[in-house]
């Protein structure tokens, strides 16, 4: 910082500041939990009565999904990342062997139903010990978000 010219005026952690940036102040007056995916890490903060009340990380996020779907297709990180998980079509790729391969979105959605349901445990399990039980609503941010059924396996781990 001293490098750049700049000060420090305040430092916060990461779902602090992501939730200070992403929930207005007179929302915080509810229980709510904002749940950001990354790649590697998956960042907790909750709310409540006008204050974040308590933060956590789960150490499970978007490259569980990547990482599974490189096993079961046999395909490099990169191809992995760019599949669209989301849009429901067939994909077409090309595995490391080079041979040219089309998987229907039904086998894609079925290899990352395990990691996926670990990932929403872990985020369930995170967000009911910082809360003290489910909040009144799950806000799922970042990347691993989009995952489609992933809201749905989130509040039935959290009983909502």
């Amino acid at each position: 910082m001293h490098l750049a010219g700049l000060q420090v005026a305040s430092m916060t952690l990461e779902p602090i500041a992501a939730m200070n940036a992403a929930i207005p102040a007179e929302l915080r007056l509810l229980n709510l939990a904002l749940v950001d995916i990354g790649a590697g890490t998956t960042d907790i903060a909750v709310c409540r009565d006008g204050s974040v009340v308590g933060y956590t990380m789960v150490t499970l996020a978007g490259d569980e999904i990547t990482e599974a779907l490189m096993r079961a297709f046999l395909v490099d990180f990169r191809t992995a990342e760019e599949r669209d998980l989301w849009n429901g079509a067939d994909l077409h790729y090309t595995d490391i062997l080079g041979v040219e391969n089309t998987s229907s979105y039904a086998a894609v959605y079925e290899v990352i139903q395990e990691p996926m349901r670990r990932l929403a445990e872990a985020i369930a399990a995170q967000v009911s010990g910082v809360n003290g039980g489910a909040p009144s609503a799950v806000f799922l941010a970042g990347g691993g978000s989009r995952l489609k059924g992933l809201r749905e396996e989130v509040a039935q781990c959290l009983g909502m």
